[in-house]
């Protein structure tokens, strides 16, 4: 789905807000922290500017989005509200932006019924097929899955996007309700395709399906149509297939042709420990870490990686290599089950 969160800067929010240029220097000097990832720094900045009393309602707004990106959900929700009363005159824009972003947080907090309550009123004042969709996930959350239907159906209204209906069918499964979430996915074969990536699409929603056949036969048309990641995928089919020739063919050709070799070498790894070929999976796995800046294949070279050591028995290097791999990946929970298992080897 979309995101219709506005980007940052004075010229898109307050017209007339701009202030006094210490203001404007606390305010420029918190978006380049918020830019850079420096949460604490773009709160102390936003905090001193809504001493000074200029620019509340921009400085509130930006102190909740730091306050947002550290997870900080109380002090996000006091932010985001005082920005919306500090609000000198109206600015529809401005309200809608911050509205989305207070419910996004109170969602976060666990505060679904207050979540649902803003999404109602921006509809009430606009439909808007992401706050439909906004709306459905917070349904779906209370266990309210006749309202959660209804929205999603007004989000996905005349929708040809594939991935809409996979995020919606994925939204489900995180509930623990994935009979009901496949009826999304039914939906979305209905769509016909036309593009490669419309291909890859349906490919991948029928590996969802555990349909390997078709999915097989989606994800070649999409080859065919020159839609490069559909290898990557189809070499994975091929594997659950049990055809590692085709699936070590298909990421060869991934490495002739793609954008990301490292992902090309982690499928080869992948056909190595399909086959107990368990040396030539490590050096694979080097040759795609040595191969550029790609994080997604850092970090499956280096989950395979482990996954190697264990079928080699090498518990202790293993155990080593997990540890790393969890300071880089804390939230990886197959990780955290994953080195549970290790800690009794």
């Amino acid at each position: 789905m979309k995101k219709i969160w506005l980007l940052l800067g004075c010229t898109l929010l307050l017209a007339s807000g701009c202030g006094t240029s210490q203001a404007d220097e606390l305010y420029n000097n918190g978006i380049e922290a918020l830019n850079e990832g420096d949460y604490e720094g773009a709160v102390e900045a936003f905090e001193q500017l809504t001493q000074s009393g200029e620019r509340l309602a921009e400085a509130y707004r930006g102190e909740g989005i730091a306050w947002l990106r550290q997870e900080s959900y109380p002090e996000t929700i006091a932010a985001f509200s005082r920005s919306l009363n500090y609000m000198d005159f109206s600015n529809a824009e401005f309200e809608k932006d911050v509205t989305y972003y207070l419910a996004s947080a109170r969602l976060s907090y666990g505060e679904v019924d207050k979540a649902i309550e803003l999404y109602s009123g921006l509809l009430r004042k606009e439909a808007d097929q992401e706050c439909y969709f906004l709306r459905g996930k917070a349904y779906l959350i209370q266990g309210d899955l006749e309202n959660a239907q209804k929205d999603f159906t007004r989000a996905l209204a005349d929708s040809t996007d594939y991935n809409s209906y996979i995020t919606i069918y994925q939204l489900y499964v995180d509930q623990g309700q994935r009979s009901e979430g496949q009826v999304w996915l039914e939906m979305a074969l209905e769509l016909t395709p036309e593009t490669g990536e419309d291909y890859y699409q349906r490919g991948r929603i029928l590996v969802l399906q555990e349909e390997y056949e078709e999915a097989a036969d989606a994800l070649v048309e999409a080859v065919n149509l020159e839609y490069s990641d559909a290898m990557l995928l189809l070499g994975r089919v091929y594997l659950n297939m049990g055809d590692s020739a085709s699936a070590r063919s298909m990421y060869q050709n991934y490495l002739d042709e793609g954008e990301y070799p490292g992902r090309g070498y982690n499928g080869l790894a992948l056909c190595d420990i399909y086959e107990g070929s368990y040396d030539s999976a490590l050096q694979n796995i080097q040759s795609g870490l040595e191969a550029g800046e790609d994080e997604e294949a850092r970090k499956s070279l280096l989950y395979n990686e482990i996954v190697v050591y264990e079928y080699q028995k090498d518990f202790a290097t293993a155990k080593s290599k997990m540890a790393e791999y969890l300071a880089a990946y804390p939230d990886d929970q197959d990780a955290v089950r994953e080195n549970q298992f290790l800690s009794t080897r």
